[in-house]
């Protein structure tokens, strides 16, 4: 009955027109944005202004079509400066005895009508092995207990779609597929069971329940200003000589790693660097931040990834490093894994996007993405990033990294029940073993 035709599919601020269409019998639209009451619409051109406010934010925006005797005849939601997708990925459950699922079915859909490159599924963070027909067989599992499954789905172009669902357990075979990734740090080797982690978790003051808990590997999105590359560069050469640990078979395998399309994806308890490119391209109107595929940092080391991955796409001329950085942020909140962006500065960055540094900050914080920022200056002090680390040899470098990955493995994954806006999540104020993640 209300479809909207103003998409939001880049990060806004400021005021922008909000315009829906209607079908007949409607006679009033009322638009929320993160339900507030904006303002109501009786007829054409069925638009109205709406206050994204003067800084980066999540937003629900949700438009209710209603009659004339006021009942709600129908309504469309769209999220702003949160993920979103031109393509989806379904799950599609096959039940076995007793109505217990025994393997699923991915379908998938793009706007391009574009096949995937690939589809990976994991079940309780492990990966799932594919057969015939995008199918999947679960492994033997207890139906008692609760189990998470995810999949994903990669297209052309950097474009991915994500399902997470949950069965078993106290939803039987029944399956919850709208559920919110929480990403949290804590200093226990382990969660407390899902059963003790009730009531902990609050969205605008109401609990919210927690589905299951995972600890699947981590990914790191980095965004480097091209200024700092000719530095890293003469590191990774130096360490290269003195170390020799980089040989021609070394060089080959890495190559062959990278272009090989069935490394598009590592296993779920592997962590993975991803090159974000702070110089964009532009598709169908979109501007776009090139994402790399992602690299085994176990495999490769992150000080040596820093160092000898780059791109022949990226220039100082044209960098948004701050845009740059939320997209960083925007992919990470997507992916239903422990996460942190890295900034690689120089000692003169050079930024000629529209957004502020504290700016981004403020946003990666309200989606729950840590930031680290990193400079190849020797005498870097706090900036407009805020607190900056020292990587100006390798062996800084090398600390650094390592303090950085230690904090990584002290986030954990846990999967509430809904759709919720990161911003709106909370901890309960009697919650003292656990802090949220940003």
């Amino acid at each position: 009955m209300v479809t909207f035709i103003s998409l939001f599919l880049w990060l806004v601020v400021d005021t922008l027109p909000v315009q829906v269409a209607v079908e007949p019998g409607v006679a009033s639209v009322e638009i929320f944005l993160d339900e507030q009451s904006i303002g109501v619409i009786e007829g054409p051109p069925w638009q109205l202004k709406c206050d994204f406010g003067s800084t980066l934010r999540p937003h629900e925006l949700v438009a209710v079509a209603r009659g004339e005797d006021g009942s709600e005849l129908g309504r469309a939601e769209q999220m702003v400066n949160l993920p979103r997708s031109n393509a989806e990925a379904q799950i599609v459950f096959e039940a076995g005895t007793a109505g217990h699922p025994t393997a699923i079915r991915v379908v998938t859909e793009s706007g391009e009508r574009l096949k995937p490159i690939a589809v990976f599924a994991t079940f309780d963070g492990r990966a799932l092995m594919r057969g015939p027909g995008e199918r999947f067989v679960l492994p033997d599992h207890d139906p008692r207990q609760i189990h998470i499954v995810s999949v994903e789905a990669h297209f052309p172009e950097g474009v991915t779609a994500r399902q997470d669902v949950t069965f078993g357990g106290t939803y039987g075979s029944r399956v919850a597929t709208e559920l919110t990734a929480v990403p949290v740090i804590t200093d226990e080797a382990q969660l407390p069971p899902v059963e003790d982690l009730q009531g902990l978790f609050r969205v605008h003051g109401k609990p919210v329940s927690v589905a299951a808990v995972e600890q699947p590997g981590a990914r790191l999105y980095v965004v480097r200003d091209h200024g700092a590359w000719p530095y890293l560069q003469r590191m990774g050469l130096q360490s290269d000589r003195r170390t020799r640990n980089v040989s021609q078979r070394t060089m080959q395998q890495f190559s062959e790693f990278t272009s090989d399309p069935a490394n598009a994806e590592l296993p779920a308890d592997r962590s993975s660097f991803h090159l974000v490119l702070a110089n964009p391209t532009y598709s169908r109107g979109l501007m776009l931040f090139p994402v790399g595929q992602p690299l085994d940092i176990k495999r490769w080391g992150l000080p040596w990834l820093l160092t000898h991955v780059t791109s022949s796409e990226v220039s100082i001329s044209g960098q948004r490093l701050a845009e740059a950085v939320a997209v960083a942020g925007v992919r990470a909140a997507s992916d239903g894994r422990p996460r942190t962006v890295v900034l690689v500065l120089s000692d003169r960055p050079s930024d000629e996007g529209i957004y502020s540094a504290a700016a981004v900050r403020d946003y990666l914080r309200a989606l729950h993405v840590p930031l680290a920022v990193w400079s190849v200056e020797s005498r870097a002090e706090a900036g407009p990033w805020g607190p900056v680390a020292d990587i100006s040899d390798i062996g800084k470098l090398t600390r650094v990294s390592r303090r950085l990955m230690k904090g990584v493995q002290r986030q954990r994954v846990v999967w509430v029940e809904g759709r919720h806006l990161p911003s709106a999540i909370e901890l309960a104020p009697e919650t003292v073993s656990l802090e949220l993640a940003e």
